[in-house]
Formats: C-alpha cells, sequence, structure tokens
C-alpha cells in the first residue's frame, strides 16, 4: 500500500500546478548526450540513460556522488566506515573498503576514469551535466564495468569572457561557495578556472557527553585550458584536485554482543545504545579529523586525419593521499578504534579511432590503466572482548595493525560499429578483450604490542605439532598464520585473468518518433584482494573477476505532440561469480572474514520514467526502478559462523523497489524577473546491508522530500532561492555492520536549509 500511495502522489505531480499556468503546452526539452562518443539527444540512444544538467544539478543540491541517488532511480549510496562510497546500479555493486578495490559501477570525468571510490569523496566541481548509464560497459571507452557508468562532463572553456559563482549559506553553519571564471587567453587558446570550498559546523551530538562532532572543511579546484592550434586538431589539459580535512562521521550503536561474553569489558557490556535520532552518536575523545587529498590531471587530443577520422588519445594521472582516524565501535570507549593510511598512483592512457563511412558508424581503441597502492592501518582494541586476557591461556593485547601492497596492470582492446540499416533499423555491435594481472602483498603486524603476535605464535606452533618450541615474533613482523605451511609470515600472491566482453542492439525509429530497442550484452569486473585485519592468510585470498549477461528491452517516445515523453524498459541479468563480502573456514581459527564469490545469481526488472510539461512553466517527472535480486546457488557462513544456504537471499543494498519524482514551476512575475518553486521525492524500499535475511542488517524503508523555490532574473544573470532538504526529517540509514563487540549503523543527515545565491555574466 506504500509504494501505490508514493504512485498517487506522483500521478498528484503530473497535474498539479494547471491552475496558475498559462494553458498552452510547449513540448519537453531534448536532452543533449554524449554517451556513445558523440552528441545526439538522449531520446535516440537504445539505452538505460539518466542526464543531468549541472544548473540542475546545483538547484537541486545535487552536489555529491551521495546525491545521485535523489534522482537517479535504481541508483543505491552506501558509506562505509573509512569512507569509500559504494555505489550499486540495478543491485549491481561491490562493498568493499579495501583502499583500491575497483568498483562495479564505473565513475569518469570527461571520460578518464575516476578509477576509485576514494577519489569520489569530494564532490565534481563545475559540471556541464552528469549522465547515468545503467547495465554492462567497456565496448566504447575506459574501464569494464558490469553495474553501468558515471559520466560527468565538466564545464568548458568559452569562447568569451564569463564569470560566475554560487554561495550559500544553511543549517549547521554551512558555507559553501563555488566559483568559475572562463574565456579565451589567445586566439587559439581559451581557459576555464574553477574553485570551491565548503565549510560547515558540527552537525553530530554524542548523547553521553556534551562533545560535537562531524564539522566539514573541503576545498576543490579544476583548470581546463584547451588549444586549437588548427581546425583540424585540439588539445584539452585537465588540472583538478581536492582536499578533506572533514571529521570521520560517527557510527551509531545498535546494540552490544561481544564477540567472546566471558571477557566483555563491563563498561562496553553496559553501555546505552544510540537514540533513534540521525544527530545522536558516540566516539572516542580526542580523535582528530581526516587528511585526505586527490590530485588528477589528464591530457587529451582530438586530430581529425580526414573529414571522416578522427584520431583521440586521452591520458590520465590520478594520485591519492588517506589519512583518517576511524572509531567503529560506536562508544566513547577503544573496543575498535583505527588510524588508516594510504597512498594511491594511477595512469590511464587512451588511444581511439573514429570515423564514418556511408551507413557505418565505427570506432576502434586500445586501453591501458595501471594503478599502486600502500595502505596501512593501526588499531586500539584495549577495550575489546578479544584483546582481554585468557588466565593461563592467552595475556590481554591492546593493538592491532596491518600493512598491504597493490598493483594492478589492465590492457584491453576495444570496438564498436554501428549500421544505419535503413531510416527506421539501426543495429550496433560491440567486442573488447581484457586482460588483467594483480599482485598483492599483505601483513598483519605484529605491532608495539607483542602480545597478539606471541599468541598466534603459540596457535602456530600448535598446529604444526612442535610445541614447546615457539618461533620467535619480529617487532613490527607479520604474524598471520599461513594456510598452507601453518607457520607465521607475509602474504604474497597474483592474480591474472583476461576475458571478452560484448554488446549487441537493434534500435527501430518510428515515424513518429518513437524509439524501440533490444539489447544483451556481457561485461566483465576484475578480481579484488581484500585488505582485512586477520589472523590466517586465507583471509587475504582474492575473489576471482564476476561477469554479468544483461538482457534489455524498452521504449522511448514522445505523447501528447512532445508535451510528454516516456520511457520504460524491462530487463533480466544473469550473474555469475557476484563478489561479495563474507565468511570462509580457517583450519585454525574457524569461520572468518572473506571476499567470496556466489556462483549464480540474477536480476529480474523493470523501470519507467514520464517526463510531462502539461502547461508552459511545469515541467514534471517520474521515475520508478523495480529490480528483484536473487542468489539462485550459494552455500556460505553468515556473520554468526553458520554454514547456511543462501539460495532466494537478495543482494546487500539493492532495494526492490525505488522512484524519483520532481516537480518544478515557473512564472513570470513584473519587468525582467522570474518566480520558481520545486519538489523532489525519493523513496527506497527496504533492503539488507549483508547477505541472507538477517533481521540485525535490516535497511528500513525511506522517503525523503526536497524544496527549493525563490527569484531570477529572466536573463538567467542572477538567482536567489530557499532550500530545504530532507524536510520531513526522515530518520534513516544507508549502512549498518557488525564487527566483533557491536553492531553500529550509519545514519543519513537531518534536514537542512537554506539560502543560496548565484550570480553570472
Amino acid at each position: 500500500m506504500k509504494h501505490l500511495g508514493l504512485l498517487a502522489f506522483s500521478a498528484a505531480l503530473l497535474t498539479a500546478g494547471k491552475v496558475h499556468a498559462e494553458t498552452d503546452t510547449t513540448p519537453v526539452d531534448d536532452i543533449v548526450v554524449t554517451a556513445q562518443k558523440r552528441e545526439q539527444a538522449a531520446q535516440d540512444v537504445g539505452a538505460s540513460l539518466i542526464s543531468l544538467s549541472g544548473e540542475a544539478a546545483r538547484e537541486r543540491g545535487i552536489s555529491s556522488i551521495e546525491d545521485l541517488e535523489r534522482v537517479v532511480p535504481g541508483l543505491t549510496f552506501a558509506r562505509t566506515t573509512a569512507g569509500p562510497p559504494v555505489l550499486t546500479l540495478r543491485g549491481v555493486g561491490f562493498y568493499d573498503s579495501t583502499l583500491s578495490a575497483s568498483p562495479a559501477v564505473s565513475v569518469y570525468l570527461d571520460e578518464s576514469p575516476l578509477a576509485l571510490p576514494s577519489y569520489l569523496q569530494v564532490g565534481v566541481i563545475d559540471i556541464a551535466r552528469v549522465e547515468v548509464l545503467q547495465g554492462p560497459q567497456g565496448t566504447l571507452y575506459g574501464e569494464n564495468s558490469t553495474g553501468g557508468a558515471i559520466n560527468y562532463i565538466a564545464a568548458k572553456p568559452t569562447d568569451r569572457l564569463h564569470e560566475g559563482g554560487t554561495i550559500s549559506f544553511g543549517r549547521f553553519n554551512t558555507l559553501e561557495a563555488e566559483g568559475y571564471v572562463s574565456g579565451p587567453l589567445t586566439s587559439t587558446v581559451k581557459a576555464r578556472l574553477a574553485l570551491k570550498t565548503v565549510q560547515g559546523g558540527d552537525w553530530q551530538r554524542s548523547y553521553t557527553s556534551a562533545a560535537t562532532n562531524g564539522a566539514t572543511r573541503q576545498g576543490a579546484a579544476r583548470a581546463i585550458v584547451e588549444w586549437e592550434p588548427s581546425a583540424s586538431a585540439k588539445l584539452a589539459l585537465n588540472v583538478n584536485g581536492w582536499i578533506d580535512r572533514s571529521d570521520t562521521q560517527a557510527v551509531q550503536l545498535i546494540e552490544v554482543a561481544c564477540a567472546n561474553a566471558s571477557t566483555c569489558v563491563p563498561a562496553l557490556q553496559t553501555y546505552p545504545t544510540a537514540p533513534s535520532n540521525a544527530r545522536a552518536a558516540d566516539w572516542t575523545p580526542g580523535y582528530p579529523a581526516a587528511h585526505d587529498a586527490f590530485f588528477q590531471t589528464t591530457l587529451r587530443s582530438d586530430i581529425a586525419l580526414s573529414h571522416t577520422v578522427t584520431l583521440t588519445t586521452l591520458g590520465g594521472y590520478q594520485r591519492f593521499h588517506q589519512d583518517k582516524h576511524l572509531d567503529e565501535d560506536g562508544t566513547a570507549l577503544q573496543a575498535l578504534n583505527f588510524r588508516q593510511l594510504g597512498r594511491v598512483e594511477s595512469f590511464n592512457q587512451e588511444v581511439r579511432l573514429a570515423g564514418e563511412a556511408g551507413r557505418l558508424r565505427w570506432l576502434a581503441g586500445t586501453y591501458g590503466a595501471w594503478q599502486t597502492s600502500n595502505e596501512t592501518f593501526f588499531g586500539d582494541v584495549v577495550d575489546g572482548s578479544l584483546a582481554q586476557p585468557l588466565p593461563g591461556i592467552m595475556p590481554r593485547f591492546t593493538t592491532v595493525g596491518g600493512a598491504f601492497r597493490f598493483h594492478k596492470r589492465d590492457l584491453a582492446a576495444f570496438g564498436n560499429a554501428e549500421v544505419r540499416l535503413s531510416e527506421h533499423l539501426t543495429l550496433i555491435g560491440g567486442l573488447r578483450y581484457t586482460n588483467s594481472l594483480q599482485t598483492f602483498y599483505g601483513c598483519q603486524l605484529s605491532g608495539a604490542d607483542p602480545t597478539l603476535g606471541e599468541t598466534l605464535a603459540f596457535l602456530s606452533a600448535a598446529a604444526r605439532g612442535t610445541l614447546p618450541q615457539i618461533d620467535p615474533v619480529p617487532q613490527d613482523g607479520c604474524i598471520q598464520i599461513d594456510a598452507a605451511t601453518l607457520k607465521q609470515g607475509a602474504t604474497r600472491n597474483r592474480l591474472a585473468q583476461d576475458n571478452v566482453s560484448w554488446r549487441g542492439n537493434v534500435n527501430y525509429k518510428t515515424d513518429g518518433g518513437a524509439l524501440l530497442y533490444a539489447s544483451v550484452a556481457r561485461g566483465y569486473k576484475s578480481g579484488s584482494f581484500p585488505s582485512l585485519s586477520v589472523s590466517s592468510s586465507i583471509q587475504f585470498a582474492p575473489v576471482t573477476q564476476e561477469s554479468l549477461l544483461a538482457y534489455e528491452a524498452g521504449v522511448k517516445a514522445p505523447l501528447a505532440g512532445g508535451a510528454v515523453r516516456i520511457e520504460a524498459a524491462g530487463f533480466y541479468y544473469d550473474y555469475r561469480d557476484k563478489q561479495v563480502r563474507g565468511r570462509v573456514v580457517d583450519p585454525v581459527f574457524g569461520v572468518v572474514e572473506a571476499l567470496v564469490n556466489i556462483p549464480k545469481s540474477r536480476v529480474l526488472g523493470f523501470e519507467g520514467t514520464v517526463r510531462a510539461r502539461p502547461a508552459t512553466g511545469i515541467d514534471l517527472s517520474v521515475s520508478a526502478t523495480y529490480a528483484d535480486s536473487k542468489v539462485q546457488r550459494f552455500t556460505g557462513y553468515d556473520q554468526n559462523g553458520a554454514l547456511s544456504d543462501f539460495a532466494g537471499s537478495a543482494f546487500p543494498y539493492s532495494p526492490r523497489f525505488q522512484m524519483v519524482a520532481d516537480a518544478a514551476y515557473e512564472w513570470a512575475i513584473g519587468k525582467g524577473r522570474r518566480a520558481f518553486l520545486g519538489a523532489n521525492l525519493t523513496h527506497h524500499s527496504a533492503t539488507s546491508a549483508g547477505l541472507g535475511n538477517d533481521p540485525e542488517l535490516r535497511l528500513r524503508s525511506y522517503t525523503t522530500l526536497d524544496l527549493h523555490g525563490g527569484l531570477r532574473a529572466a536573463d538567467d544573470s542572477w538567482s536567489l532561492s530557499l532550500f530545504g532538504r530532507n524536510v520531513t526529517n526522515a530518520y534513516y540509514w544507508n549502512n549498518m555492520y557488525r564487527f566483533t563487540d557491536t553492531l553500529v549503523r550509519i545514519a543519513a543527515r537531518p534536514v537542512t536549509y537554506g539560502l543560496m545565491l548565484s550570480l553570472r555574466h
């Protein structure tokens, strides 16, 4: 009934506002996209595609990757404890907090990959638009992906001098300012510079003390320089980066359930749980803010070799530095506190040719990517139950730590061809070969406190039957037990795999302008190594590559003279070896956390969008996605260590039903001014933060409402508006997890509101 009520509300949006609006209708605007490497109307792309202009994004408060789920149906955002976001499209995503873990949903800035989720912690600034493609990608450019691709298109340098900016001030003393200047430097060179800062006060409050947390301190910048030495050549240099010194969000304690009840610290065992309030949380006093930084530079060249053939090269370099403190137990105690350090360098290079020959459009290219990352963590666990002494067996230990090194190399060749057989019928086919090699080094560090290392040395000797001889534990040495030799030491491994992904489309355009399409595509996501606090090398085993065979059929059609546009699609995903965070059995320690593959699963669903302009000044849209994800074959261990058959379980972070509804009304008031009002409604049905039907990990359904309104100049030279986000103050959370002694959740922000001024010249 809840879904029926939301749909009824959406239907009301599609008829609202007619009383005060002019009665004549105008066609819904065509949205121009470049999803297929050329400019075309979104209505002519035979695929599920969402596009949002930069102006619409700013007006609706879409400033980060997290905000996109408010405008993209089928997209789910989850925050990890370490900060990197996890994106899931139509049930396809990969949850892992490892710094080097590649996502199932690829993200790009002007076609250059933002290869790791950590690169997305601060929003992309000064964008012209963002495009979201659903389903397997990789035959046109960039990286392989199973879930889809998000491409941010940056605002480009202009032929004339332009400058502008937006400044807003809102709840929690949050000041957000973004500005740009753009124009020619010489007759052949033009440039654009954009800057942004976000400075906000604490929004979280301790429920056991007077402490506060949650300040935002972010800065970002980008410079684009374009040089056109001739009519047939163009070079573009993009240099951008950000710094984030914000507080790490504190988690909320749901339950204390010590891993070892007999050694549970009394202060932890009796710790009060968090109230049902988005702002309430607890954390260990004195933890400093994070200090993360990202830098990227890309160089693109487009050279016309003839009237019909263009050579494009695109190279990119990214560097990321991480230094943050994480309090993962949700208390003021030190049951599970970490300092996480990391560095990543990545480089990518693409070369492609594109051309036309009669009714044929073709593209062929090569792609290479290299990535090196180093990750280290140090943890304080003095109040954890597993760290407490066991008389006659194990003394108390206070710290844990780990060090990891990853190297990845991807090489690929791809091609795509589009043949227009007639005025109505077009066939599209694409092919890609990818070869991937990863190497891994993992070490559970002994650290300054040798107790844990000595305990594992004792267990190692016992497992080998060599007691009373116990191997010495070197300071800062590797203390995990090798599953094969039962001795302590570093873990080294490699994973080499290749694959062939492909796509086929049939598009049919009717005389009335409707597009009917059908597609089948196979995509891959590369394997991955985890970074975990481990006792055994078996936990460092990688997951192998996953594959997805996607079937989709849909229609895009104008109605009522173009005043209404509809899109509808049905899809079926045959999913093999899906990668998830799960558990495995270790011969010494029993059930332990690790990455695992689900042999066979599927996603079945449909989605639809209606955009309408029932009267001049009124723009309405409703989009909904239904995605039924299901494990078909997998037996593994649940969070309590019980062997379980997960067949029939839904995927984590995959709500079955999602909906986005948007309404905007604009009208003239006086000379040279216009007033505007807007509303955005988002709904996600319930899902889970883990595999299976564990009620402890249930993420309940939620609905949010955003509002904005104000005045603007008729020529858009200025606008002044009020905004409210999550105005009903819905309390919900986008992630929860259990680590050793506590079950915690990560709450979404409460209602925020403020005033925004935009100027442009």
